[in-house]
């Protein structure tokens, strides 16, 4: 979460927003194990054709362009933990990436495959395991850039521990 403290403010920051220099980094829990461990996912994301409070991945018409770095960070049993970089900023991205890819987020009740449900239940996991985890953007009082990076949650913590992965947060 990023405030802006009055409006010429909140015009600098928005702009970075928009030119996308905001770098934005996210841990998730994911159900599977992804191979590569590393990679780009580019995949327009648009409104799901049927169900409209979902978004998905689309091939033509009312898309919009959408990138995700993703990096595993750790895993175990079926279980891994990734560390995402947002490249563009779309409703859900993530979770429609990595639902995509065929690894949804544990405690995701929209994005979810057996497999995840399964998971989650057995970890004892009911809230979303995402988590805005690094911001780094231009001050608009110094014009300096700024590094902000956030302690994981409890119950992040807690399913990282049930799950038996270790997390170095440097």
């Amino acid at each position: 979460l990023l405030i802006a403290k009055d409006p010429k403010a909140f015009l600098f920051l928005q702009k970075q927003f928009e030119q996308r220099s905001v770098k934005k980094v996210y841990l998730a829990l994911v159900a599977g194990i992804p191979s590569p461990p590393a990679a780009v996912i580019d995949a327009p994301i648009g409104r799901h054709p049927v169900e409209r409070t979902k978004m998905a991945v689309l091939g033509a018409g009312g898309i919009r362009e959408a990138r995700t770095t993703y990096r595993t960070r750790g895993t175990a049993g079926q279980v891994a933990l990734l560390e995402c970089e947002l490249h563009t900023g779309r409703t859900h991205q993530i979770r429609v990436h990595l639902t995509t890819m065929g690894h949804p987020l544990l405690g995701d009740s929209t994005y979810v495959s057996s497999l995840s449900e399964r998971l989650s239940e057995e970890y004892g996991i009911d809230s979303l395991c995402l988590h805005a985890w690094k911001l780094t953007f231009r001050s608009p009082a110094d014009q300096k850039e700024h590094f902000v990076k956030v302690s994981l949650p409890q119950p992040f913590l807690r399913a990282l521990e049930k799950i038996g992965i270790s997390f170095n947060a440097d």
